[in-house]
């Protein structure tokens, strides 16, 4: 059995309308990080990360996006195991396309700001949002392992 660590590489990202002043929301429904998040997944062999974000954006909303700006990375190491998952978040205004009925992943829909932070988040979210939001963070930092999870440090 193989016992060394692995490293997980995902992305997530903020997709905004300045006009109307809102974000897409996708609301998990899968076991795994339940509750309101941004669209995202993992980065698949052979392709970047802005790639992955672009192909993860489109699979799970129906979007089209380009122009994404990297604001923030959140690190999640396994105090046990030593995995490290390292979750890129980006950002970005520039999309187009129609909204998916029915995703697979869980509900999208556009929602304020205000809204967004009132609503049911997923494990961590109210956390990544000062990554999203505020430009003095480029970096969460959490540990974790099967029985327990800790607070995020900002940095």
């Amino acid at each position: 059995m193989d016992n060394a660590s692995q490293v997980k590489l995902l992305n997530m990202c903020m997709i905004y309308d300045e006009k109307k002043d809102m974000v897409i929301t996708q609301h998990r429904v899968k076991k795994t990080w339940p509750g309101f998040t941004f669209p995202g997944g993992k980065v698949e062999h052979n392709e970047s990360l802005v790639q992955s974000t672009i192909r993860e954006v489109k699979e799970e909303t129906g979007l089209d996006i380009n122009n994404l700006s990297l604001c923030g990375i959140v690190h999640w190491y396994n105090i046990k195991n030593h995995d490290r998952w390292m979750v890129f978040l980006y950002k970005t205004k520039s999309f187009k396309g129609q909204l998916l009925i029915n995703p697979i992943e869980g509900d999208i829909s556009w929602v304020s700001l205000d809204e967004l932070k009132k609503l049911p988040l997923s494990i961590g979210m109210s956390d990544y949002l000062s990554l999203f939001l505020k430009e003095e963070f480029s970096e969460l930092y959490n540990t974790w392992d099967e029985e327990i999870c800790n607070e995020f440090q900002l940095f």
